[in-house]
């Protein structure tokens, strides 16, 4: 699998952000209300979850090693608590410099800042699923004025899932359907990679030639190619074009 850096963008600031938001919603929302796009999930599991996986990442950061999940205990406000793994999480990744080498699950980009850029993912998508839970109209979802990240965040997001987590996912077995080669671009970031079928998912950055005569496409907003490829919006708002890219975007995806 081609290696990629990532985007350049300032994860952190855009992490705080979006933990902040979390936590808004989270306030607001009553625990035991189900989360539609987690199915079997309700508010307290995800925050749960989230919270968790902040602390998990802290220690990884911290200690320069793998960890086990922690079992968390939460007795008190659940909205305090996250906030609490959410404060823990980042002054663990102001302490250490995103260039330092720090392991991770994917064994790609082993350095503190892939925990920057994965946290980041990890919450807003996270934060799409409690605006959801919560009945928010789209336009108070992540990804619209108020609530979410700009285009240059979601194609960062893209890159991330396309590069990284389905990767993970051929590491563990399941694979994405790719008969054939498959082109996918944003239609206002003017970013575009090119997925081709191999042992763990080739990834290139796509140019405009040979790469635009491709049969197989999938177009779209930086925010609905983002949102649409977690599963959190309707693929009906991209541009699918080809048998390839329809058996793509209907297999395995995010983890």
């Amino acid at each position: 699998m081609t290696e990629h850096a990532p985007m350049r963008i300032d994860h952190l600031p855009v992490l705080g952000e979006q933990m902040a938001r979390f936590v808004t919603l989270l306030g607001e929302a009553d625990e035991n209300l189900p989360v539609p796009t987690c199915p079997g999930w309700t508010v307290r599991d995800l925050a749960v979850h989230l919270g968790t996986m902040h602390r998990k990442a802290g220690a990884v950061v911290l200690g320069a090693t793998l960890v086990d999940t922690p079992e968390p205990l939460v007795l008190g406000s659940l909205t305090d608590w996250y906030a609490g793994c959410a404060s823990a999480l980042v002054l663990a990744l102001q302490a250490v410099d995103p260039a330092e080498p720090v392991p991770n699950w994917a064994q790609v980009h082993e350095t503190a800042g892939f925990w920057r850029r994965r946290q980041l993912h990890e919450t807003l998508v996270h934060t799409v699923d409690l605006a959801v839970a919560l009945g928010l109209p789209e336009d108070g979802w992540p990804g619209a004025e108020g609530w979410g990240p700009d285009a240059q965040v979601s194609a960062d997001g893209v890159d991330e899932l396309l590069t990284v987590m389905l990767r993970v996912r051929a590491l563990r077995g399941v694979p994405p359907t790719l008969p054939a080669p498959v082109r996918l671009q944003t239609t206002d970031t003017d970013d575009a990679w090119v997925l081709s079928p191999g042992d763990l998912l080739l990834v290139r950055p796509a140019g405009a030639e040979p790469d635009a005569s491709l049969d197989d496409v999938v177009r779209g907003t930086a925010a609905d190619l983002y949102l649409g490829l977690w599963g959190r919006v309707g693929t009906d708002r991209l541009d699918v074009r080809g048998d390839a890219a329809t058996a793509f975007l209907a297999g395995p995806l995010g983890l």
